[in-house]
């Protein structure tokens, strides 16, 4: 088996296949030791799948829209969230207010998941390498967008999506340590989500920010914001930018189809918020496999069946 992207889909895959030997073959000479998402996971799936401990906190959420609190969105507040995020009045998940159990990786959860899977660093898959190895199944984390040009596909259809920046920090005090969220659906703000998980605050943006000195207003805004007046935090920010941080869905017979001739024609099997191109969470990946899982024990059963009647016939 072979799994193209070492990203946090791809090294769930790698544990989940883990028996059939998977090579992950991944574009970057190496993986940040940190993940740059904050990655709350509403099961203990991942965890089982990748033998890594999740700490389990307890989320509460919150909107703050021109300096007030509401504790419960209403159709003002999450259609303007959702076109400041995406252009688009859809639902998301502004709507779940609720406080909830979920489960927290630990800060080098992208390296403690590589570490005992055979990863190829600095690697480009082309068409021809999957040309050339039907007979064995890959799974592909590629963005959909660049699946379909690499195989050819007729017909691409526009993909839309909003890149977005996120800031991260880390509290100094050893006093914090929770697990909370503010949305700004404000269009005249130009962070849409502030979160705090243990010690790790992440700022997400929907334009790059600019200057130190705007980015320092805004920490310390959102800082009073959770009643966190005089913050020390280790270091400096750090910033990411997210090509695909918001997708935005195409037809949906459409999207079944390239995937169903991925899966038919090439043996490949698509794996990941980006290459089916859906708005799933990580907790997802994991069923996924599961799926996938079944797909080609079918697919081997049925080529050792072929297999067992051709050498019948030759007797």
């Amino acid at each position: 088996m072979i799994i193209i992207g070492a990203g946090m889909s791809g090294l769930i895959a790698g544990h989940y296949f883990r028996a059939r030997r998977p090579m992950i073959v991944e574009q970057q000479g190496e993986l940040p030791n940190n993940h740059e998402a904050l990655l709350r996971f509403r099961s203990t799936e991942v965890s089982k799948t990748t033998g890594i401990n999740f700490r389990k906190m307890r989320v509460r959420k919150s909107i703050m829209f021109k300096g007030a609190y509401a504790d419960k969105a209403n159709p003002f507040l999450a259609n303007m969230y959702s076109f400041k995020v995406t252009g688009q009045v859809v639902g998301r998940s502004i709507w779940d207010m609720e406080d909830a159990d979920r489960y927290i990786a630990p800060p080098d959860f992208i390296s403690q998941a590589a570490a005992g899977l055979s990863i190829l660093y600095g690697k480009n898959f082309d068409y021809r390498e999957i040309a050339s190895r039907t007979e064995i199944p890959l799974i592909s984390t590629i963005p959909m967008p660049a699946m379909m040009r690499l195989v050819g596909w007729p017909n691409v259809p526009k993909f839309n999506y909003q890149s977005i920046w996120s800031a991260q920090l880390e509290f100094q005090s050893p006093g914090v340590d929770v697990a909370q969220t503010i949305y700004y659906p404000d269009l005249e703000v130009e962070y849409y989500r502030a979160s705090i998980s243990g010690k790790k605050m992440i700022i997400e943006f929907m334009t790059e920010p600019t200057g130190e000195d705007g980015l320092a207003k805004i920490i310390e805004s959102i800082c009073m914001d959770f009643g966190i007046p005089d913050p020390q935090f280790v270091g400096r920010p750090t910033f990411k930018s997210h090509r695909y941080g918001k997708i935005i869905g195409i037809d949906e017979d459409h999207r079944k189809d390239f995937m169903y001739h991925l899966t038919r024609d090439h043996n490949i099997y698509s794996l990941g918020r980006f290459a089916t191109w859906r708005q799933i969470l990580l907790d997802d990946v994991v069923n996924d496999c599961s799926v996938i899982g079944k797909m080609i024990s079918a697919e081997d059963s049925r080529s050792l069946y072929n297999q067992r009647l051709h050498q019948a016939r030759a007797s």
